[in-house]
Order: C-alpha cells, then sequence, then structure tokens
C-alpha cells in the first residue's frame, strides 16, 4: 500500500489528503538485526516502532498518521494472543467498543475511502485481522447518526477496498526470486512433516486471491524510490537483503508496479466502473 499512500500523498490539494491509522505500537515483534536484538532493546520496541512508522511516513510524503493504542497481539499462536489487553482480543470480545476509536477519527476526518487488509489480515497476523475487522466495522456504522453520537457527527465514507494479491502476481515474484536462489515466504519449506507442509499451503493460498476478484490497480511507477524508503525505515522489522529489499526498482518495473485493490463496498450513485485504476474513480 506504502506506492498507493505516496501517490495520493504526492496529489495533495485543498480537497484531497491521505491519513494513516495503524493499530498498535508492534511492542511484542521480533527485531531482525542481531545485534539490536536485545532485551533493553524489546522493552523499548513500541517506541522504535513507532519512530520507523514516522520515519516511513515521512518517506511516503504522509503527514497525518494516528495509532488507536491498542496493545500488539504478537504473531499468531503468541502467548500476546491472549492478553486482554491486546488489539486481537479487544476486537474479539467488543467490536463496537474497539471500532469506536476508529469511528472518532472517520467522522472527524470524513474520508471517502478507506483502504484496510483483507479478512486474512495479509499473512495471518492477528492484530492484522483485527485492524481489517475494526474497519470494516466502522465503515458500516460511522455513517448512522444514532450509533454512539457521543463519538462526533456521523459521516459516511463512500468506498471501502481491501489491499490484495492475485495469484498471478505471487507467482511471477515467487519465480523471480527463486530463480536468483533467493527464498521467500511463498518458498515451500523443507524438512517439514506432511500435516505442516498441507498447513502451509493452506496459509500460502490464503495469502492470494485469484485474479478475476482484483478491480483496482494503481500505478505506483513513479513512486517506487518512496516505497523502498519507507520499507527500509522499518529496520527492526524487514532485513536489508530480504525480499521486499532485494528486488531493484527495475524488477518492480518488469513485474508490473502496481498495487492491487479489491472493492469490497461503495455508496456511489451510480455502479462503479470496473476496472478501476484509481481509487477515488467515481467521485471526482
Amino acid at each position: 500500500m506504502g506506492g498507493t499512500l505516496a501517490t495520493y500523498a504526492a496529489a495533495h490539494s485543498s480537497t484531497t489528503d491521505t491519513y494513516v491509522v495503524t493499530g498498535t505500537r508492534g511492542e511484542l515483534g521480533e527485531i531482525v538485526i542481531p545485534e539490536w536484538d536485545t532485551p533493553e532493546a524489546h522493552e523499548r520496541l513500541g517506541e522504535t516502532r513507532m519512530g520507523e512508522i514516522a520515519a516511513a511516513m515521512a518517506a511516503l510524503g504522509v503527514t497525518h498518521f494516528e495509532n488507536l493504542g491498542f496493545r500488539d497481539s504478537g504473531m499468531v499462536g503468541d502467548a500476546g494472543n491472549e492478553d486482554a489487553r491486546c488489539y486481537h482480543q479487544h476486537s474479539t470480545n467488543d467490536l463496537d467498543g474497539t471500532a469506536e476509536h476508529l469511528v472518532r477519527i472517520i467522522r472527524r476526518v470524513q474520508p471517502d475511502v478507506i483502504a484496510t487488509y483483507d479478512d486474512f489480515g495479509g499473512y495471518g497476523h492477528p492484530d492484522h485481522i483485527a485492524a481489517a475487522r475494526v474497519a470494516r466495522r466502522a465503515w458500516e456504522v460511522a455513517g448512522d447518526p444514532t450509533w454512539r453520537p457521543e463519538a462526533g457527527p456521523a459521516w459516511t465514507p463512500k468506498k471501502l477496498y481491501e489491499v490484495r494479491t492475485p495469484d498471478s502476481q505471487r507467482d511471477k515474484v515467487l519465480a523471480l526470486l527463486e530463480s536468483r536462489g533467493i527464498e521467500s515466504w511463498w518458498s515451500e519449506p523443507k524438512d517439514v512433516t506432511p500435516e505442516e507442509l498441507e498447513q502451509w499451503h493452506q496459509w500460502r493460498a490464503a495469502m492470494a486471491c485469484p485474479d478475476e476478484l482484483i478491480t483496482t490497480r494503481i500505478d505506483i511507477t513513479k513512486q517506487l524510490a518512496a516505497k523502498r524508503r519507507a520499507i527500509q525505515a522499518h529496520a527492526t522489522q524487514i532485513k536489508s537483503d530480504g525480499p521486499l529489499l532485494v528486488l531493484t526498482e527495475q524488477d518492480y518495473i518488469d513485474l508490473g508496479a502496481v498495487e492491487q485493490y479489491r472493492l469490497i463496498g461503495n455508496r456511489l450513485t451510480d455502479s462503479p466502473a470496473l476496472p478501476e485504476s484509481d481509487l477515488f474513480a467515481g467521485l471526482r
């Protein structure tokens, strides 16, 4: 989504703007740089991660970003998933109370378009799934003046998207990486049991979607450099020699240089003309 954010941030005007909302500070995450991976660094990881997202937003040209303040849930299966303070638990046990935090922002900012994760959270992360769940609920209720009026005057967003990776894109990226001997999260694991391999196949399938589900493709060719700088800003999370950064700008151009979405809700007067090349299609 970084290239999309940079694209619309660059087009900022008196009538358009770009806002980013995150749910947690990521304080239970891993640190991928071995020399930084110390108990002391983990104690201040939430603060470090907030600094990283600020740097990433600056790289993308996004000047408005907020955090909902929920506790990180950790990766799927971690003990943090069960912490009553975490985003996963809040969104599971009190969806409306959790969504109110986002509704307050929606009613204040008044966005026409919202983009979020798919219901698998991209790769199954509990907090990404929570973010998708909360965004969908906020989409449903933000425009209802009877729903928690204390959260601000009602505002009705017009379009709701989920970020998706189509099967064809996954396969092209995987083929390019493997042609260079580079393993990625899409590479079949070795030395696992048949049951574990079947679980992995299910997980990999859930990370992508049939191509026909894609409704919208955003050309990010002009923002590839900004996107790379934003990825590099997440230094504790993303390895400098990992799949996201090992590919060159020309590689991404050869792969299509687009970010892809599925329109999952709209309140347009006329039916949207699909496929789209602009998240604001039908609104201007």
